[in-house]
């Protein structure tokens, strides 16, 4: 029988193989967290006189007079209450007199009781009109409170700051010390035409504290 013959497949040619390639995930970046600085508060110094004033020949003689002809280190005003006392605990008349005369103490008060800028002020010296008085000379600028009724300021105009001049004079005594202060407010409406006069007495008090007097007048 005749054979029968069968045609050759054909032979495809195989596809190149394709390895899928598995990408290996990137290390994720660390994550920079933003931080703030925080500075530390700046701790103030303490307050200093601005300028020192040179210590003029007639200062014994500047705010001489006190209210009703008293002298300005004469005893605390008899007609007149005083406005506030307070005990200082643990506290000496040595230990206050020496804290009245310190360099920076004036400075520090008159910031902290009159919110004062631009402070000069002489060093403390001997009056030459009273024996064993202490006197200084300040100058300086503060704030005019506003809170008066409206219709004062309607009738006067009331700046926001004034300069002031004032005078203070200590007397140191065995068994006290007298502090007096005259404030002169230069910029507010008839400041040249008066002045505050404070006074203070501080006496020993009970267990080593000091006890602290203060009156307030108005000169015209």
């Amino acid at each position: 029988p005749p054979r029968k013959i069968l045609a050759p497949t054909p032979v495809l040619p195989s596809e190149p193989s394709v390895k899928a390639e598995v990408e290996k995930p990137k290390p994720a970046s660390p994550k920079v967290e933003k931080v703030e600085t925080v500075e530390a508060p700046v701790q103030p110094e303490s307050p200093r006189v601005h300028r020192s004033l040179s210590v003029d020949s007639k200062l014994s003689g500047v705010y001489i007079d006190a209210p009703s002809g008293r002298q300005p280190l004469a005893l605390a005003p008899q007609s007149e209450a005083p406005v506030g006392s307070e005990t200082l605990a643990a506290m000496d008349i040595a230990g206050i007199a020496a804290k009245l005369q310190s360099e920076n103490w004036l400075a520090k008060f008159l910031q902290q009781a009159k919110q004062a800028t631009d402070i000069s002020a002489t060093p403390w010296s001997a009056s030459k009109r009273s024996a064993g008085v202490m006197v200084r000379k300040v100058t300086f600028t503060t704030p005019v409170p506003q809170d008066f009724p409206r219709a004062v300021t309607r009738l006067v105009n009331l700046p926001m700051e004034t300069k002031v001049t004032a005078v203070f004079r200590m007397h140191q005594q065995p068994d006290r010390v007298l502090l007096t202060v005259q404030f002169c407010s230069h910029d507010v409406p008839y400041g040249e035409n008066f002045h505050i006069h404070e006074s203070m007495v501080l006496k020993p008090g009970f267990c080593d504290s000091v006890d602290a007097t203060r009156w307030v007048e108005v000169m015209w």
